[in-house]
């Protein structure tokens, strides 16, 4: 009886210390991990900081990259005035803004890193083959990268390999009157390389941006008729889509402000060219970095410092997925395995627009972004809010320690409130059982 009595303590004392299961605010935390812990936007940060730094003290080289910018003419044409100062001042705003967003955030002092030569920035100038008679137009993007390539490749540079901001001399100014035919778009980014093209003009400059004393109105055409632009917001437009492009060019797509975020101003991938640094005007918040593009811009190459590991694939594959609704919210548990430690899990909850059919690539900006920290055991845990009736995509998104993402989308619907998981549900069930059949590394 006595040593039934003494089993029965041991058994009592083992379940009093063992990790339960634990509700928190309708949240159950893993056996071993508390969610509620990393609730928080700073708390996520600083779980994602200490993850990261674990896994960078190794002895593999960490040498980063820089963005490369390039100015592009047609053959029979000079740059516009004074180019050269104006896009190192252009750049070291946009580089101090990334600077204030990762700070804010909680990343410390990271943001883009500029190819400097004696202190400003470096301009790789690029002649064309052809003559500015309509030889280069807003549809010349692969043309014009195809020159700039070959340009670069005399420098020793192999464009292929890298992240590139293309600035393009293609207006022209008499007097107020500014025509803009330049490429003006993002495409085929990685954390690896990227390529984006920005237009110049004789009028773009930091300076633009503040109260403009002199009442300067523009008038500016571009793919409509001529419109009057006061300067100022023909520099937002102009230099928040630079920002804007190059973001895409850092692999960034578009996205949308949550309700909470929207507190802060707009979202630079959102409609954030159009309200870069209005709030020097006072006339609005301006725009901002959302957490989840943070969290990708920290790992890639042009902001870590760092290329390690960066030409692997992280062999990521997802083990379990579960959707559920709960407290107006959509909840996303799994947990996956990779090469390449993944820092994040995010979610790009994307809404079909009505007449506007189809996901991403200029669909998507009103994506709204969620966030879930990797635990130990490698289980993420995303809430999703701000919902809204009608079909969504939900693009699962890993971050991995060496910039590379992985993509999966699944598909849902919203009625009256309550969503149908039925699409994703069988699109996990694929997912799952076409990750397991991979051959281990």
């Amino acid at each position: 009886m006595r040593n039934i009595l003494a089993l029965a303590s041991v058994l009592l004392a083992l379940l009093t210390l063992a990790p339960a299961a634990e509700a928190v605010d309708g949240r159950t935390a893993a056996p071993g991990f508390d969610w509620s812990a990393v609730d928080s936007q700073p708390e996520q940060a600083a779980y994602i900081l200490k993850q990261l730094q674990a896994w960078r003290t190794t002895n593999e080289p960490r040498a980063g990259r820089s963005l490369r910018v390039v100015y592009f003419v047609p053959q029979d044409r000079e740059q516009q005035q004074d180019h050269a100062q104006r896009w190192d001042r252009i750049m070291t705003d946009i580089e101090q803004f990334y600077r204030d967003q990762m700070g804010r955030l909680g990343y410390g002092d990271v943001t883009l890193s500029l190819e400097r030569e004696h202190g400003k920035l470096k301009l790789h100038e690029v002649r064309g083959a052809a003559k500015d008679d309509g030889s280069y137009n807003y549809g010349s993007g692969g043309r014009i990268y195809g020159e700039v390539v070959k340009a670069l490749a005399e420098e020793g540079i192999d464009a292929n390999q890298e992240t590139l901001l293309i600035v393009c001399g293609l207006s022209k100014t008499e007097d107020q009157n500014v025509t803009i035919y330049s490429p003006y778009y993002g495409m085929g980014a990685n954390h690896t390389k990227g390529i984006c093209f920005v237009a110049d003009s004789d009028w773009l400059s930091i300076d633009g941006l503040k109260p403009a004393a002199s009442g300067t109105t523009l008038q500016v055409k571009e793919h409509r008729g001529f419109e009057p632009f006061t300067l100022p917001r023909f520099n937002t437009t102009y230099i928040g889509g630079t920002i804007h492009e190059l973001g895409h060019g850092l692999s960034l797509p578009h996205n949308h402000a949550t309700s909470e975020e929207a507190k802060l101003g707009t979202a630079l991938m959102g409609a954030g060219n159009y309200t870069y640094r209005q709030e020097w005007r006072n006339e609005g918040k301006g725009s901002f970095l959302t957490h989840a593009h943070a969290i990708r811009l920290l790992v890639h190459p042009v902001f870590s410092g760092t290329s390690q590991r960066a030409s692997e694939a992280p062999n990521m594959r997802l083990q379990e997925v579960k959707l559920s609704y709960e407290d107006g919210e959509i909840h996303i548990r799994g947990n996956l395995t990779a090469d390449i430690p993944a820092i994040a899990m995010l979610a790009y909850n994307d809404g079909e627009n009505a007449g506007q059919k189809g996901y991403a690539v200029n669909n998507d900006y009103d994506a709204t972004t969620w966030v879930s920290v990797i635990s130990p055991n490698n289980e993420f845990f995303v809430r999703v809010g701000d919902l809204k009736d009608g079909n969504h995509e939900l693009r699962l998104i890993s971050v991995h320690a060496n910039g590379a993402v992985v993509t999966h989308r699944l598909h849902y619907s919203m009625q009256g409130g309550v969503p149908d998981f039925e699409t994703a549900n069988k699109e996990i069930a694929a997912i799952v059982a076409a990750d397991a059949a991979k051959p281990a590394k």
